[in-house]
């Protein structure tokens, strides 16, 4: 009976051991990072630009709009090593003072990096050794330089590029 008694006991500890928290991801847990673009004059660098500019995918679906902005977060694709986006400098509007309707292509490269979180959050992608290509197109270019401020993106908290126009 004691015998009984001490493998119940024993059951129930490893039971209780090997349990883990809920299937639950926490808030808090760091996610892929979006690639964060802020924009500045040209002729005063330090200077935040804002404009009126509406991203897209290169066959012109999936938009994403920004009204008077200075900075814009864009994901990049995940499953491949470079996303090419359509940057329109004031869309649709053909009286604009400067540069109206104006679009440049950019290539964004760089190497993903799949990272582990936890059975309830699964993985998380960071993006590293990140390149940038820029075509201006027929219509002559709006963007005059474009900085990278870092070539690792594994968060938000910064600006990791600068486009100057």
């Amino acid at each position: 009976m004691l015998k009984n008694g001490i493998l119940l006991v024993f059951i129930i500890a490893l039971i209780a051991i090997s349990c883990e928290r809920d299937d639950i991801c926490a808030a808090s847990t760091p996610t892929t990072p979006v690639l964060t673009i802020g924009f500045q004059d040209t002729d005063n660098t330090t200077e935040e630009k804002p404009l009126n500019i509406t991203i897209y995918k290169p066959d012109f679906s999936d938009s994403l709009p920004y009204t008077s902005s200075s900075q814009v977060e864009i994901p990049l694709r995940t499953d491949t090593t470079a996303t090419v986006l359509v940057f329109v400098k004031n869309p649709n509007n053909l009286v604009a003072a400067e540069d109206p309707d104006n679009a440049d292509t950019v290539t964004f490269n760089y190497t993903p990096q799949e990272e582990f979180i936890s059975r309830a959050c699964g993985y998380r992608v960071s993006f590293s050794n990140l390149t940038i290509q820029y075509n201006p197109g027929t219509d002559g270019r709006w963007i005059d330089d474009i900085i990278i401020n870092t070539r690792t993106i594994t968060n938000e908290d910064t600006t990791q590029v600068f486009i100057r126009h």
